[in-house]
């Protein structure tokens, strides 16, 4: 199985069901499901699991975790265990914290940090 294609669908799966549609048109599934399977957060990894468990036990083809995710069976899945959206939402709350605690580089990065205490 493809996890970065799961997390992808899975993705597009929760966009959609964001009302605003200014957030909705900026967020980019592919590029965020790259980062999260790129990343190997257990989170991520733990996320990816959990929908696919259900996707099986719900009775859904396991190839089909790669295709858009439609239908009354797939939205039966996801009412009947809410948390899989919780699951959803730990792949983007992972792939922000990963972000965004990354070492930026720059004129920034390589100021001196200033002690107290310290001469200079």
């Amino acid at each position: 199985m493809n996890h970065a294609r799961i997390a992808q669908q899975a993705l597009h799966y929760r966009n959609a069901m964001v009302v605003d549609s200014y957030t909705a048109g900026r967020f980019d599934p592919a590029a965020v499901a790259t980062v999260a399977v790129e990343c190997g957060d257990p989170t991520i990894d733990a996320a990816i699991r959990r929908i696919g468990t259900a996707w099986i036990r719900g009775g859904l083809d396991p190839e089909a975790l790669v295709d858009t995710w439609s239908g009354p069976l797939v939205d039966r899945i996801f009412a009947e265990d809410p948390t899989l959206l919780d699951a959803i939402d730990d792949i983007i709350r992972t792939v922000h914290r990963v972000q965004f605690s990354r070492p930026r580089g720059g004129v920034a990065a390589k100021r001196p940090v200033h002690r107290p205490g310290s001469m200079g």
